[in-house]
């Protein structure tokens, strides 16, 4: 994400890490303030995002000027109330719209606790990154879908859409894909059974993709469905070096400026 900052993406679907090396390293880079808009495949479509990993807070200081861990709360407080959720400490925020003067989309996230889906209003939603207080500690992937509601038959069977059983429609280029992301929310997009009847194709022979993947049974050349991973797309990094990152280690903290352990 933070080599996209600024920058609208869009498709079918796409996964989004917060930086290159999400999963080994933290994204640790202080006063980072940065927005990707997400636009759907079409004007009639609308966004949703779900995270599958989630890591992020600060290390903040106290009154007494010691440092202490702290992921922040999980559950901000209700509307109206005065305080920081995320206690002057870094924080994801959801627009629901393109770019940030659109409407925010409940509170600001923080934590180690996945967050619950996040849908749009409309065909773009925008997801912003903010790094604040003393040695920020960010690390998070997830995954946007376009999808329409799909209750009206025509809304799907006119294009190239999978109905899914819970009423949604994704692309067809979701079902079954290689990574074996839940598109629909409810599974029916990687089920074995009908309407996607995907198919395990174990490659351990050898070959391109994972093992285990699944592919709709009908295909006739199985594995040509994917997902893009929207860091594979970045050739020249602008954030994600060094720098910017220290060994992800969620319990144990190393002082920022540390030499990286192996």
């Amino acid at each position: 994400m933070v080599d996209f900052c600024g920058q609208t993406v869009g498709g079918d679907g796409m996964i989004v890490r917060s930086h290159a090396d999400s999963r080994k390293y933290y994204f640790v880079a202080t006063g980072t303030d940065c927005h990707v808009t997400m636009r759907a495949a079409a004007l009639k479509d609308k966004v949703q995002f779900q995270f599958r990993f989630f890591l992020v807070y600060s290390l903040l200081r106290m009154s007494n000027g010691s440092a202490r861990a702290s992921p922040s709360q999980d559950t901000p407080r209700p509307p109206g109330a005065h305080s920081d959720p995320c206690n002057a400490g870094s924080y994801v925020q959801f627009y629901d719209g393109r770019g940030l003067h659109a409407e925010p989309l409940g509170f600001p996230l923080c934590g180690k606790t996945i967050p619950r889906p996040v849908l749009s209003t409309g065909a773009h939603l925008t997801l912003r990154l903010v790094t604040r207080g003393q040695q920020p500690r960010v690390d998070f992937v997830g995954d946007f879908t376009s999808f329409r509601v799909g209750f009206n038959a025509s809304e799907c069977w006119s294009e190239p859409y999978f109905s899914c059983h819970n009423g949604k429609c994704v692309p067809d280029s979701l079902v079954c894909d290689p990574h074996g992301i839940d598109n629909c929310g409810d599974g029916s997009d990687q089920a074995s059974g009908p309407p996607a009847n995907c198919v395990s194709t174990d490659r351990r022979s050898g070959g391109p993709g994972t093992i285990g993947t699944r592919t709709p049974a009908e295909a006739k050349t199985p594995g040509t469905t994917t997902v893009p991973d929207l860091q594979l797309l970045v050739g020249n990094l602008t954030c994600g070096n060094e720098a910017n990152q220290k060994s992800l280690v969620p319990d144990v903290v190393r002082p920022h400026g540390s030499s990286l352990g192996t």
